[in-house]
């Protein structure tokens, strides 16, 4: 782990912030599996280190405040991932982990908190709190909400201003303070117009019922304090309001009209200072600054789920999460999808137009996942031979089929397991490897079905979490990588492990495998355990076309260039309207 950084404190790179927020994200992490942490984690750990070789200056937020699942340590204080990315743990929530699909609760202390940082680093610095980052990048839906929640608050802070300069000479300070602090509860940012209506009206003593009468003599009181026109104020706001009402009396009940009202007085005002309705406009574009990466849809993993009995997707909680996902597309215009069927649902289930999407796959550090040289992997051999009883010398001139992500259902391990069995009824000299942890109720329950299995007693290993220094070249070690998951954004263990010249079967559920490499990887339908053990019987019966499938998927790895796809990120983002600096290399 890298300490904090003075290199980081000084720089004056443009600065870009990620959000990863459930999991055990952060400079270390778990590469053979914890709770909630994984792919996406990797991905944006990755994203920041080639945004740091592109020039830039990176903060990754995460939620901290409770034990590390590993050594008990509570992460709060900032951790330094390279010179020019920190992350920061942030506190909401309690004191204990949260799984993702209970997160909701600790978002609204979280985002409290990441906005009063943000703040005072602005303060700092001279900026409002929207000009510290060049654009904020959130990743899956938890993120997101707390992104959306930032800009919503920036936007309020915009409203606030423009309200401010505008009634300023009309209404006493203390007024104008309690707007200041009141700004976010009343969300000024989400109805500008109806907010700057309703404070003219509120702003001056009316005797009159008369929702009209009111206006002029608000429209009055504010001609004389500010020195506008009287006659052009009253023909342009009240007329306004006049015209408003008779709409409204057609449309809604009384009780609404003055909403209707409220709403086109706002517009009128900014009519007549069109300057200020300019810098509104301009300044409320600039503060949204929100890209949404979601790495899976709850809308996408609901179907895949959608033969499971109730009690199985209770625990998924699908509608809440749907509903979260579809705010979060209603208010963000830029979006990074992970797959194309990532891509296409954003279309389909929630409305985003094709051209505020980048297709930004998971790519890999080669210099990480790569086949690796025989030196290089005793200890790796060492480890897997203290780990089942089994010789390295045997271990090494058998056939291993390997797999490693979190303990989870969706993972399937245990049709990898049943599958496995048919083989080792047949060939003596195949070993299984699953890796992940915790040990939960299913690593418990997967550890019963090996042990009442006979053709795997001896033959099939559950790891748990794995030493992060062997779990890249047990990707190369192994002959085969295996995976029977039903529920993966992309399929990021896959892409590893062709990057590292294994050969690959996967289920047809896994992204990367379909949409990149279909002719070179054995993909099966989900949940067949024959088409899994046919598959991994092929590629042990068959050397020379195994170690052939997995020269190419090698070779096609390499075409995922995590650095090269980050600049054409950020070229994209600039086509949207962001304006996002230049990175600048050096300290």
């Amino acid at each position: 782990m890298v300490q904090a950084s003075e290199v980081y404190r000084q720089s004056d790179r443009p600065a870009v912030a990620l959000i990863s927020n459930h999991g055990y994200a952060g400079v270390e992490i778990p590469l053979g599996g914890a709770p909630d942490t994984g792919g996406q984690n990797l991905y944006v750990n990755s994203l920041a280190e080639a945004l740091d070789r592109l020039g830039y200056r990176v903060t990754v937020f995460t939620r901290g405040g409770f034990p590390h699942f590993g050594n008990g340590r509570i992460r709060e204080e900032e951790e330094f991932l390279t010179d020019h990315i920190r992350y920061v743990y942030v506190p909401g929530g309690g004191n204990t982990f949260i799984r993702k699909e209970d997160i909701a609760v600790a978002l609204d202390e979280e985002v409290d908190w990441i906005d009063a940082f943000i703040r005072q680093e602005a303060a700092q610095r001279g900026l409002p709190p929207w000009a510290i980052y060049e654009f904020v990048n959130t990743h899956y839906w938890d993120a997101a909400v707390l992104g959306t929640r930032l800009v919503e608050r920036w936007r309020n802070d915009t409203v606030a201003n423009v309200i401010s300069k505008l009634f300023e000479k009309a209404t006493p300070p203390e007024k104008m303070k309690q707007l200041s602090e009141e700004r976010h509860w009343r969300a000024l940012g989400e109805a500008p117009t109806y907010h700057i209506g309703r404070f003219l009206i509120d702003s001056a003593d009316s005797a009159s019922v008369s929702l009209v009468e009111r206006v002029r003599d608000a429209v009055k009181s504010y001609a004389w304090a500010t020195g506008l026109n009287e006659a052009k104020a009253i023909k342009e706001v009240v007329e306004s309001a006049e015209e408003a009402l008779e709409v409204a009396k057609n449309r809604t009940a009384p009780a609404l009209h003055e909403i209707v009202v409220s709403d086109a007085i706002g517009a009128a005002i900014l009519r007549l200072f069109p300057r200020q309705a300019q810098w509104l406009q301009s300044d409320l574009e600039t503060v949204d600054r929100h890209v949404w990466t979601p790495h899976s849809l709850g809308s996408l993993k609901q179907e895949n789920f959608r033969d499971q009995p109730p009690e199985v997707c209770r625990a998924l909680k699908f509608c809440e999460r749907r509903s979260h996902e579809r705010t979060v597309c209603d208010r963000t215009s830029a979006f990074a999808a992970t797959s194309f069927e990532i891509a296409e649902r954003l279309r389909t289930h929630y409305r985003v137009p094709g051209e505020r999407i980048f297709y930004f796959p998971p790519c890999v550090d080669t210099t990480v996942f790569r086949c690796y040289a025989d030196d290089e992997v005793s200890a790796t051999y060492d480890y897997l031979s203290k780990l089942s009883g089994v010789a390295a010398e045997k271990l090494k001139s058998a056939v291993i089929v390997f797999e490693t992500s979190r303990m989870d259902q969706t993972k399937r391990k245990d049709i990898l397991l049943d599958a496995f069995a048919g083989v080792a009824r047949e060939r003596e000299d195949v070993y299984l490897f699953i890796g992940g942890g915790p040990e939960n109720e299913l690593f418990q329950a997967l550890t019963a079905r090996r042990d009442a299995n006979d053709p795997l007693k001896g033959r099939a290993f559950l790891t748990g979490f794995i030493p992060d220094e062997h779990i890249a070249p047990l990707f190369s070690v192994a002959d085969m990588y295996v995976s029977p998951s039903e529920m993966e954004g992309f399929g990021m263990s896959v892409l590893q492990a062709a990057a590292s010249g294994t050969a690959v079967v996967s289920s047809h559920l896994t992204p990367f495998a379909v949409r990149y490499v279909p002719q070179d990887a054995i993909i099966v339908r989900a949940g067949e355990v024959d088409g899994f053990a046919r598959a991994m019987r092929q590629l042990i019966d068959h050397e020379v076309d195994r170690r052939q499938r997995a020269e190419r998927l090698r070779a096609k790895a390499q075409e995922l260039n995590w650095e090269v796809q980050t600049d054409n990120f950020l070229g994209h983002l600039r086509q949207r309207g962001f304006s996002i600096a230049r990175g600048r290399v050096g300290p």
